[in-house]
């Protein structure tokens, strides 16, 4: 089977991490795979070259104005059996493609939850008539299609992120460190809720609770919040307490160097970080939205809290720091347990595999 794989960018995001792991266990099962970008960010591009994956950069398509002529005239030229895309605008694209005579089958993959249907999600929704089928990487997304009648049922299959649980792992018990370090990996976007989370550490700093924070999320695309985020900090203080880091290419060593894993985001799809964190053993504070409760079990491995009230995520944070060393190694595993369950790469591959034979 003949396959092309289609996102913006190989850069540092989670969608963009789950397309080429993907492309490499199709490649590895013996499919012809190749995948494209319009943008040329190769954050991820050693995970294809090591798979021995094609690659290849639609460059003049970086022009918005001719980025439809140039991505449709390189589909025509591999002639793909499917086209798998990931990401809002190149799954809109690629429904063009179609729309324009495309002789290919094709997977669209919603990566987030819809909070609002706006103008540009219903065009959205519209283009996705020309899809075979439509791949949320989240339960409460599929629910959100199929509740608000944007495609039929039989066309939309879930199918939730995976985890490298063998390179995901921690292979010593873990033991907390004095002062107890809580790791946040995500971008620092409003809709991450970085500027509540901040408050939420200073009612805990205030509380005399010893701990620090390290959040993996800097983008220079986002610079104005970063600096919103960052003058808060400063005005209460909290210097020590919170730091706000650059993106990181050795995410492994920063899961196993924290003692806690914390997303205070608004909303999610399959949060990546989340999926990584409980696969390293990572005991979780969550906020409680869309699909996070699968994966953070009340008293088993973590704790959930509401994301809009700022005292309730102090109070959760406050709580998994000072449960007993016997209950923290109990979440520990439950968190590792969770993940072979439920994040393995068979079947994530099994799932597709299944999608693209029918």
């Amino acid at each position: 089977m003949k396959i092309l794989l289609f996102i913006d960018s190989l850069g540092a995001g989670g969608a963009q991490r789950q397309l080429v792991g993907l492309a490499r266990m199709l490649k590895e099962d013996g499919g012809q795979v190749k995948v494209i970008t319009y943008h040329d960010d190769p954050f991820y591009l050693s995970v294809l070259e090591e798979g021995r994956v094609d690659y290849g950069n639609v460059g003049k398509a970086q022009n918005k104005y001719l980025r439809l002529y140039y991505i449709r005239k390189t589909i025509k030229q591999y002639k793909p059996d499917w086209v798998i895309a990931y990401l809002d605008m190149p799954c809109m694209l690629a429904c063009m493609c179609k729309l324009l005579g495309g002789r290919f089958k094709l997977l669209v993959s919603e990566r987030n939850t819809t909070q609002k249907l706006t103008r540009r999600e219903r065009l959205k929704f519209w283009l996705f008539r020309w899809a075979d089928k439509i791949v949320p990487n989240s339960y409460s997304q599929e629910r959100f299609i199929l509740e608000n009648n944007l495609a039929p049922q039989a066309k939309v299959k879930t199918i939730t992120n995976f985890v490298d649980t063998d390179y995901f792992r921690c292979e010593r018990e873990r033991v907390r460190k004095a002062v107890p370090e809580i790791v946040v990996v995500a971008s620092i976007w409003p809709s991450k809720n970085t500027l509540g989370f901040i408050e939420a550490v200073k009612l805990l700093r205030d509380a005399g609770k010893n701990f620090v924070v390290n959040w993996y999320g800097k983008s220079e695309t986002n610079m104005e919040y970063f600096n919103e985020c960052q003058r808060k900090i400063n005005s209460y203080q909290l210097e020590s307490y919170i730091k706000l880091k650059d993106k990181s290419n050795r995410i492994k060593e920063v899961y196993l160097g924290a003692d806690y894993f914390c997303l205070p985001s608004f909303y999610e799809g399959t949060p990546n970080a989340l999926c990584e964190a409980i696969s390293c053993g990572l005991p979780v504070i969550c906020g409680d939205v869309c699909d996070n409760s699968i994966y953070v079990r009340e008293g088993g491995n973590g704790c959930l809290f509401n994301p809009r009230s700022v005292l309730d995520m102090k109070d959760k944070m406050s709580r998994m720091l000072e449960i007993d060393d016997e209950t923290y190694a109990a979440y520990c595993c439950q968190s590792r347990m969770l993940a072979e369950e439920l994040l393995s790469e068979r079947r994530f591959l099994g799932e597709y595999e299944i999608l693209l034979g029918s």
